[in-house]
Formats: structure tokens, sequence, C-alpha cells
């Protein structure tokens, strides 16, 4: 019987590797997100989900602004700084948390709506770009800061008038542009510094022209606005921040100049507005709060700065806690939210100056790249205990305690942490006794919620998470409404 052969074994099939799930994002890339990514659903204000408890001592409203569109119709936006305000805010009280955001419906962003393209911008062609400068035509973005006063909201971005806003129940609403009766000139600056001792927030525009100004203004808890006093300065500078204690308004004017032929002809794009000029040095201007034509100006070695902390009188010395660079290099990187010479370049400074003898001393406290700095709203103008800054990574929150101790909360690596705001237990009298509240992106869930910390034990991580369903873009600045 004959058989056949016995067929040979079948090799085995090749092992098929499972794709690899992408690396995850670093937090670089997600900053990046929330520097370039417009807003992907406006809404008014809506239930949101918590983890967590919330203090049930903790009831108002955190409004918080920042770019909200980085362009329109296909066209992207030059930098961040040109992108329409977006205010997002997220009201506590016995029903639990409840969120909006909104873009602020400037008169150029209706206009651009309207036309069904971008009409304003340096990122326009040259000829739409020359035709705007020549007609002084301009779009009031409204997206650095939100602030109250005397009950009236004001949307701010530091070369335009406040826009003013209207809160209510179900959402926030534009009410259009303000001149606060007449005296705001061009611009209000978007860095207000409320003085409790006088009861009075401070604030300044730079008019730009054959003289650029820069006027101070005086807003009281009561009363009208006023014009507090006016100088001249040098050359066209971008401004950002400045700080008020009881007796004085202290202004750094770092040589970070706009370059006026390209602004008038229209010529490159937002960053190429500017220059950094070193051999102007740093300019120190300091104006007593009630002799405002008195002013005191001296001139040390260049250096930059975007955000002020606080600070206060101390003898005949006025003492100064600000974000100090070496040089004006994190322009370019907050285009994009990160690159080299970014945000890790900031130090916590401590400046002394000598006003009688024009002197001024400055020296690094915390050896840590940090940003936005805040601290406690009663002791403006004031030595304060405590500084809440988040760190140059956008990772976490710190606490900079005066006698030099660190606390930090820091997030996933998942995650990207905005500006801290403090928020006091009421009656409370310990500095620490209270909450600070950020924003924060996660990108693994991509969608944004507000962190509420214990300042006392930020290392314990938020006692709170309430959650948008959506992400919400970077935002810069923020004021909490008590209910």
């Amino acid at each position: 019987m004959l058989t056949s052969p016995a067929a040979p074994a079948a090799a085995p099939a090749p092992a098929v590797a499972p794709p690899s799930a992408p690396p995850a994002p670093t937090r670089a890339e997600l900053a990046r997100r929330m520097f370039t990514r417009s807003i992907t659903r406006e809404h008014g204000f809506e239930p949101l989900r918590v983890d967590g408890a919330l203090p049930t001592a903790l009831r108002g409203t955190l409004l918080r602004n920042g770019p909200g569109l980085f362009g329109q119709f296909g066209q992207a936006y030059a930098h961040s700084f040109e992108g329409d305000g977006l205010i997002t805010g997220v009201r506590l009280d016995a029903a639990g948390a409840h969120g909006v955001c909104r873009l602020t419906a400037t008169a150029g962003l209706a206009a651009e709506r309207a036309a069904g393209e971008v009409l304003f911008g340096t990122g326009l062609p040259w000829r739409k770009r020359f035709a705007n400068a020549a007609r002084g035509r301009y779009k009031n973005t409204a997206n650095t800061n939100v602030v109250s006063w005397q009950g009236r909201i004001l949307a701010l971005m530091e070369a335009a008038r406040p826009t003013e806003l209207r809160l209510t129940a179900a959402d926030v609403e534009t009410v259009g542009e303000t001149d606060l009766g007449g005296v705001i000139g061009r611009a209000l600056s978007a860095h207000p510094h409320r003085v409790a001792a006088r009861a009075t927030t401070y604030n300044f525009g730079v008019e730009y022209g054959r003289h650029t100004r820069l006027v101070a203004y005086a807003l009281p808890d009561v009363g009208p606005a006023r014009t507090l006093g006016e100088v001249t300065l040098g050359f066209a500078p971008m401004l950002h921040d400045f700080i008020a204690t009881e007796r004085h308004l202290v202004w750094f004017l770092s040589p970070a100049a706009v370059h006026v032929p390209r602004m008038l002809l229209g010529l490159g794009d937002f960053g190429q507005l500017f220059r950094w000029r070193p051999e102007l040095g740093t300019e120190i201007i300091v104006m007593p709060i009630d002799a405002p034509g008195a002013v005191v100006r001296f001139t040390v070695d260049a250096f930059y700065q975007w955000h002020f902390a606080n600070a206060f009188e101390r003898g005949g010395e006025v003492v100064v806690d600000y974000v100090r660079y070496p040089n004006f290099d994190s322009f370019d990187a907050l285009a994009t939210g990160g690159g080299p010479g970014g945000l890790d370049e900031g130090r916590l400074h401590r400046a002394v100056i000598d006003v009688g003898a024009r002197r001024l001393r400055s020296e690094a406290v915390l050896d840590l790249g940090v940003e936005f700095p805040r601290v406690h709203p009663a002791r403006e103008g004031q030595a304060q205990g405590v500084t809440w800054m988040v760190d140059a990574a956008l990772g976490g929150v710190v606490a900079h305690h005066a006698d030099g101790r660190l606390a930090r909360c820091r997030f996933g690596a998942h995650e990207v942490v905005a500006e801290p705001v403090f928020v006091p237990a009421p009656g409370a009298t310990d500095e620490q006794a209270g909450w600070v509240l950020t924003l924060v992106y996660d990108g693994r869930a991509d969608a944004s919620y507000l962190a509420v910390l214990d300042a006392a034990r930020l290392e314990a991580g938020p006692v709170a998470r309430a959650w948008f369903d959506h992400p919400v873009p970077i935002t810069f600045h923020g004021s909490w409404l008590p209910t």
C-alpha cells in the first residue's frame, strides 16, 4: 500500500505587533494647544460635573479672560496677543458649580463676522494693514484681564479702552467700549492694582503719538474715575504692568520699543512691531500719589518684566516684588506657549528702590522659573506673607513665603495650569486661610476644569474639580467676585 508523504508542517504565521499607541503629548505640546487652538464651543452658564467637595463657604464667581479665537475664516492670527477675548466663568453656590464660556462681542469681531473675513491684525496682506494704520482702524480684542469696579465688569487689554460686560444669572453679555465717563484716553492697561488703605484702584494707559505719554488714573471705590498725572516718555514702549503702594505708583520702563515706522506703515507681523533695545536701559519711574507732578526717574541696566506681585513702603524705600527676565525673548515664546527663552527665564525678584538716592538693587528670592504672581487682596500695597504663582512649565502652583519656605501643588504631566487666584475665607485673618483657584487643561480628557486648592495645604492637591465638557484656551488673568 502506497502512502503519500506527510505534508510539511505549515510555518507559523509571523506575529503581528499590535499598533503602538501614539506617545503622550508633552506638557509643552499641551501648552501649545492652549495658545493656538480656538474655543470649540461657546455657552452660557450650565452645570459642571464636580469631583470632590466644593467648600461650603466658597460662594461667588471666578471670571477669567484670555484669547478665545486664534484665527477666523481659515486665517490664523500672527500672535496669541491678537486673539479675540473669551470670558470663562465658574459660579459656585448652593446649587453647585456652573460654567460659562463666551467670546466678547467687540465691535471689531462683529464687523468681521458680518463681512465673513478677517479685517484687522498684522496677519493681513500689507495693503489692508497699511489702510487700517492710515485710517487708525484697529480691533479692541478685550482679551487680557477682567475686573470689577463699582459693580461694573470690565474686560481689559492694554492698547484700548475697557469693554464693559454684564454678568447675568444665565450668561455674560457685552455692553461695549467705555471711557468711564470721558476720563480714559485711548487706552487703559490690563493690570489695575487696588490699594485697600486708599479704597482706590490705580491704573495707567500709554498714549502713543509724536510724544508718547504715560497717563495714570485713579478709580476710587466711590466716586468718578479721574486722571492722576502723566509722564512724557523718551520712546514708545510695550508697557504691560506697574505696581502701587500706599504712597507711590511704580513703573519699570524696560526697553521693549514699539517700531513706530513699521506700525504706521503696517509693515511686518505683530512680533516685528517690537524691538529689544538694551542700550536704553530700564527706566525706573516713581510717582507719588499725593504729588503726582513730583515724579522721580532714573535708569538702570536693561531687564524686562511682564508682571508685578506686590509692593510696599519700608522707611524711605519702596520694596517691589516682580518676575524678572534678562531680555524680551519671552514675547516670542508667548505666541505659541513655549520655546527657547520662554517663561523658564523668569525669576521672582525683590527690588529695593531708594527713591531719594535714585538707586535700585534687585535680587532673586527664588531660583525657580515662575510667572503670574498674585497675593492676598487685602495685602496689596502692604508687605505680604505669601506670593502665589505658577511654575514656568505651567505644571503647578507655587506658594513662596516671606521666610523662604516653598509649597507646591504639582499637577499631572498631562495638565497645564493657569494663573492662581487667592480667595480669602470669609472673616479669616490668617493670610493662608482660603482657597487658591486655577483653571487647568487636562490633555488626556481634552477638557478643562476649575481646581480648588486649600491654600494652607497645596501639596494635598485639589479638594474639588469642576469640569467643563470641552477645552478652554489659555486664560491670562482673572478676578473673584464674592457673592
